[in-house]
């Protein structure tokens, strides 16, 4: 029969700061898991995970995942950047790269001479360009329709700038 920790016998058992790095794992364990599962599911998630002014404008970081069993050769994300009245600021382009079967990426793009203060949030516009791995049964061309990588694409931000689909 397992032992069982009653929550007085773990506060005996564990110090002020193996029981923080306890919690810690925890909270990381309960934020992450939403976006695991997703991964998981088959489908395609882009986080906006960071937003910074850099000396030669805004550096965005995304954390890309592919939770399907079929790689993703490249990808392009067309973006649009909204300033703080909600007007187009500016449209652009990312190429993601590969993106591989269950498979979590980060990529960083800076938008040289656009700071990030004064923008409000980032829309994915469309993908000019999706390219997958051809699959085992064969029903679907390398050069798939540009919808392919948007249609199960699920967008989040954990930066100021809201990301949106």
């Amino acid at each position: 029969m397992p032992h069982i920790l009653r929550a007085s016998s773990l506060r005996r058992r564990v110090s002020g700061k193996r029981l923080m790095r306890a919690l810690g794992l925890s909270l990381t364990y309960a934020l992450a898991a939403p976006s695991m599962v997703h991964a998981a599911d088959g489908g395609l998630t882009l986080e906006l995970n960071r937003s910074v002014t850099t000396e030669r404008g805004c550096m965005l970081s995304f954390v890309a995942s592919n939770g399907s069993a079929r790689d993703v050769t490249g990808v392009v994300y067309e973006l649009v950047l909204f300033n703080a009245e909600g007007l187009v600021e500016k449209m652009t382009a990312f190429d993601f790269g590969s993106l591989p079967a269950s498979k979590t990426v980060v990529r960083q793009f800076e938008l040289a001479g656009q700071p990030c203060e004064g923008l409000s949030q980032v829309l994915v516009n469309g993908a000019p360009r999706c390219d997958l791995a051809k699959g085992s049964t064969g029903g679907e061309t390398p050069s798939a329709p540009a919808t392919a990588c948007i249609a199960d694409l699920t967008t989040s931000s954990r930066a100021t700038l809201a990301l949106l689909k």
